[in-house]
């Protein structure tokens, strides 16, 4: 009897853990469910870094939370300074910037108050099977962390960026690298500029995505032409950071009409 109550104890934590974390379930439409008064690709105020405030994009909402990912590269941080050739998100040095350097000094406290601890496990339709049969394992490791703030995995990616509805991966990987894809192109801000080693000649910039490959050294980031590629200089300022967050939708948040342009479209 004393098995059977901690069974089931122990699933009901489950689920309530599953409850409080944004990512279970992720295979479903959330915005539909949302009550916040945005919608995705809209833009907010929110937060500081380096002298500016920081410019966001709407990408998903649920309940009284949206998902948010900076419009503009922040800053050229590498992705992992070990100097190992293949480094999980989870041991990432840019994880641990973003959750502690980025966030102390981007947000206020109130302004931390309403980000949320949030967790994904990517969205499989968008995946790629590592087996002719298909199914696990993918190809696109996901993040599968608890974190305040994050980056996008290349699932993510496809499913808040790629105007193709179509999930097929065997009719070829979003934004497949052979092509620009101006839907993926990123602009950095001025301080970002002078710290980029690299931009292209419309002063596009290249930005880190969170996930590794199943068999492979290196890790996920679009380049500054558009194109889902592999880096495998991890130890590089070659890719400006765009980071990602959950955040409890606030009336007051500053929602503009416009963004802000640091871009060369000449």
């Amino acid at each position: 009897m004393k098995r059977k109550l901690q069974k089931c104890l122990t699933i009901l934590g489950m689920i309530g853990l599953c409850i409080g974390l944004f990512g279970c379930g992720n295979d479903k439409d959330t915005a539909a469910e949302s009550t916040v008064p945005l919608e995705r690709g809209q833009h907010i105020m929110y937060g500081s870094y380096q002298g500016e405030v920081i410019e966001w994009r709407v990408l998903d909402k649920k309940g009284d939370e949206v998902l948010l990912i900076s419009e503009y590269g922040l800053d050229a941080q590498p992705y992992d300074t070990s100097g190992k050739n293949r480094v999980l998100w989870e041991d990432s040095t840019i994880r641990e910037w973003l959750n502690d350097d980025f966030y102390n000094s981007a947000f206020s406290e109130d302004e931390k108050a309403n980000i949320v601890l949030s967790f994904s496990e990517g969205f499989e339709a968008k995946n790629s099977s590592t087996r002719l049969l298909g199914g696990k394992p993918y190809y696109h490791l996901e993040r599968g962390t608890k974190d305040k703030i994050f980056l996008l995995s290349y699932t993510e990616m496809c499913l808040y960026f790629d105007p193709d509805p179509n999930p097929n991966p065997k009719e070829g990987s979003c934004f497949d690298f052979q092509y620009g894809h101006d839907e993926v192109l990123c602009y950095p801000t001025e301080y970002a500029k002078q710290r980029l080693y690299m931009l292209n000649v419309k002063d596009a910039c290249g930005w880190w995505m969170a996930d590794c490959f199943y068999d492979s050294d290196g890790v996920g980031v679009i380049s500054g032409y558009g194109q889902a590629q592999r880096e495998i200089l991890l130890n590089s300022s070659r890719y400006a950071v765009r980071p990602a967050m959950w955040v409890t939708w606030q009336s007051d948040m500053q929602v503009i009409e416009e963004s802000r342009s640091y871009n060369n479209k000449g």
